[in-house]
């Protein structure tokens, strides 16, 4: 009898330390989302829940007779360890002000507050930046964060602070959180405020409709028109464009307005390409308007072209 006492005893430590491994490794993974300059705010909130959660679990596993003793467990809990590590990590604070600066600036475009977009935008830029410079790689030369670094990622969290966008560590979801306070707005540096005055420009322009897609016309409030599938023409090229097609045997009136028209609840799609590679991002947009003023602003490559294209809603 106390031999199979010994044994069951044995038996229940072996296996409340496979729970304690299973759990170190699956937050292992997990802590691997923090470890990515691109990670969405959805996975950083994962993952700074999941991994607090796990460590109290594995404090209760550790309490178990013959657990913290058992020759498995300092290798569970080297997993557990990287994990604290990382969450408590720089880049970690710098992922969530970057989940919470994309938040904020698709609020902000949704006010039509160029100044706020253009803002948030520059602090995610800046804080994924840093993040991806923080993972060291030695077969590039770099060690992680240098000296010049933290001093950088101090400024920039005093910089996100005065916009309201840092938030309590024990926050549920900060990227969830309501849009920042309109209060007077922090001072921001001469380039910011360029490119903003510029973004409110490209909107005052847009208000028009699509621009022509005729390279040396700047005519905005554009027609959809047959036969060229890709077209937007003005009143204006579109004699200049016939005429240059009947020059190569087509019909002297093959381009004509649509006669469908566009919807007033047709959906327009953006096709933002790489013009001299791979890759391309489509946007969908509810009005012309938008649809051109996201052609403009958006560039998401070095060489960025676009195409609109526009979709009549589907039927009931």
């Amino acid at each position: 009898m106390p031999h199979a006492t010994t044994a069951a005893t044995a038996a229940e430590t072996d296996r409340q330390v496979r729970r304690l491994y299973h759990l170190a490794y699956r937050i292992h993974r997990i802590a691997n989302l923090l470890a990515n300059p691109q990670a969405t705010g959805d996975g950083v909130a994962y993952a700074t829940t999941r991994i607090p959660r796990a460590l109290s679990a594995a404090r209760r596993l550790l309490t178990l007779p013959g657990v913290a003793e058992h020759d498995e467990t300092p290798y569970a809990l080297s997993f557990l360890t990287a994990a604290e590590r990382q969450l408590n990590a720089p880049p970690t604070t710098l992922l969530r002000i970057a989940a919470a600066a994309r938040t904020a600036a698709a609020h902000a475009d949704a006010a039509d507050d160029d100044l706020r977009v253009v803002v948030f935008r520059d602090i995610e830029e800046r804080c994924r930046y840093l993040v991806n410079t923080a993972m060291p790689e030695p077969a590039l030369g770099r060690r992680g964060l240098t000296t010049r670094d933290r001093a950088a990622s101090d400024t920039l969290q005093q910089w996100a602070a005065q916009w309201g966008l840092t938030q309590p560590a024990d926050t549920p979801n900060p990227t969830a959180s309501a849009p920042p306070r309109t209060e007077p707005v922090p001072t921001v540096p001469a380039e910011l405020s360029r490119q903003a005055t510029d973004r409110a420009a490209a909107r005052a322009r847009c208000a028009a409709g699509i621009r022509c897609t005729e390279p040396d016309c700047l005519t905005y409030g554009a027609l959809k028109v047959t036969f060229l599938p890709s077209a937007w023409l003005c009143t204006t090229c579109i004699p200049a464009v016939n005429k240059r097609l009947a020059a190569n045997g087509y019909a002297p009136d093959a381009v004509q307005p649509d006669p469908a028209g566009t919807p007033k609840s047709a959906r327009y799609f953006v096709t933002l390409y790489n013009a001299i590679g791979k890759g391309s991002r489509s946007v969908q947009c509810s009005s012309p308007q938008r649809a051109q003023f996201i052609a403009e602003t958006e560039r998401p490559f070095n060489n960025t072209g676009y195409t609109i294209c526009v979709s009549a809603p589907p039927r009931n």
